[in-house]
């Protein structure tokens, strides 16, 4: 079982070949590009969820969980190790994401259909074809963001898993800024890239400190989580200047690689991004809500648990603060998903509130009802915007049948994921109410 195991960094392989594949050579192809996105998320999948129900069933597979080294990188006083781990936390990601994105990339490959933003004059191949006229792009963006997730979720250390933590970050940023020429997604995509970026040079700090102070100056999770690492960093007082206190070097170091989940996952007050999110197409939403984004964050602290438990016991107000902002997150978020009429973001808002309920238990030391909720909000979160996605749909085709005799394109003024089939829509108003808007629920 071993042998098959050792095949896990395998896994963001298949994805990122179709990424390049698409990209250097089938990207004049709407539909061969579509196959290959599938295919290698397909692959994937036939190889991740073999490895995860080999975690499964073995007893006790968590007090022994796998190491591999792939290659070592020299840098000056220490190498560089670059591998891969199993064990019971990442062999249930490997089963959530791989399933998850295979559904995704189906889904997209039949709904990024011509937009109503666009005009059919402009691109008339695509129009006739009733496919976006960067279908291929889209195919090959989301391959890359396959890459970053599966990437991470196997990763043996801090620093691999930082890696593909941008390429996930990049990738957000071209997939809602995807429609570029509305301004709404030039301006959302922009705001997801600086937002998110500001949580990940804190806790790109907080690394660099966990690598100076630990014992082996390394970034590999087998040995910074180590028994005798995290005492050595119990026991070591930080005083900080600026805010004149002293405190244990692992409570430090929790909190400042905390923020790298809340700007991820979206969390108080680097929340603002994901809402905005809406502006891209509906399977990224999926994509980023669901089976991408906002999981690796709390993926982080679950990842990290031994010393956010341990920063917990030496520094309590490090864990106080994790379960404190996860908390208000989740009461304020939820506060504001009432007052919305907007399909997409009232799920948004509901993603931000469930994060908060996740990092909350994980703050409260509840490491297993945190990530309980985790994998199962994913699937439900998945279904719940693939299914406004159709809903968004149903309603527009609506719009086109009532209105349909021929013209160009009605132009979506709020940056909505529009999909148009021709017809000019008049633009109508009732107060503060679009009837034009295919994503507002009071048109439903």
């Amino acid at each position: 079982m071993e042998g098959f195991l050792n095949l896990a960094w395998l896994l963001p392989i298949p994805p990122f070949l179709a990424f390049v594949a698409i990209i250097l050579f089938l990207n004049r192809n709407k539909t061969v590009s579509a196959l290959t996105a599938i295919g290698s998320v397909l692959v994937s999948f036939v190889l991740g969820w073999p490895i995860a129900f080999a975690v499964f069933t073995t007893p006790h597979f968590g007090e022994h969980p796998l190491y591999g080294e792939l290659f070592t990188i020299p840098t000056g006083t220490t190498d560089l190790m670059v591998g891969y781990q199993v064990d019971p936390a990442n062999a249930l990601m490997i089963f959530m994401v791989t399933f998850l994105l295979v559904m995704i990339f189906v889904y997209s490959s039949g709904y990024m259909t011509f937009p109503s933003h666009l005009n059919k004059e402009d691109y008339p191949q695509a129009y006739a074809q009733n496919k976006d006229p960067r279908y291929s792009r889209f195919m090959a963006y989301i391959s890359l963001f396959a890459t970053g997730m599966l990437g991470l979720v196997v990763s043996n250390s801090l620093l691999t898993f930082f890696v593909f933590w941008e390429i996930m970050g990049l990738c957000s940023y071209l997939l809602i800024g995807f429609w570029f020429e509305k301004e709404s997604a030039k301006k959302a995509a922009f705001k997801a890239f600086i937002t998110t970026r500001i949580g990940d040079a804190i806790m790109f700090a907080g690394m660099m400190l966990l690598w100076m102070w630990s014992i082996d100056n390394t970034l590999v999770f087998e040995q910074i989580l180590a028994p005798a690492n995290l005492e050595h960093l119990a026991e070591m007082m930080i005083h900080v200047p600026v805010f004149n206190f002293t405190t244990p070097a692992v409570g430090l170091i929790a909190v400042l690689i905390f923020f790298g989940t809340i700007g991820k996952s979206a969390q108080f007050p680097l929340h603002v991004w994901l809402p905005d999110a809406m502006e891209g197409p509906t399977p990224v939403s999926a994509m980023i809500h669901a089976a991408t984004m906002v999981s690796a964050g709390v993926f982080l602290v679950v990842r990290m648990f031994p010393l956010f438990f341990v920063a917990g016991e030496a520094a309590p107000a490090s864990m106080q603060f994790v379960a404190g902002i996860g908390a208000f997150t989740a009461l304020f978020a939820s506060l504001i998903a009432v007052a919305q009429w907007d399909i997409k973001r009232v799920l948004a808002y509901s993603t931000i509130a469930q994060l908060g309920y996740m990092v909350a238990a994980l703050g409260t030391g509840a490491y297993v009802a945190g990530f309980f909720h985790l994998i199962t909000h994913a699937f439900f979160k998945g279904l719940l915007f693939l299914g406004s996605g159709s809903v968004i749909h149903g309603v527009e085709h609506g719009f086109h049948h009532a209105h349909a005799h021929g013209g160009d394109h009605g132009h979506d003024e709020h940056g909505h994921d529009e999909h148009g089939h021709g017809s000019s829509i008049v633009h109508r108003r009732d107060g503060d109410l679009d009837l034009n808007d295919p994503q507002d629920m009071r048109n439903m």
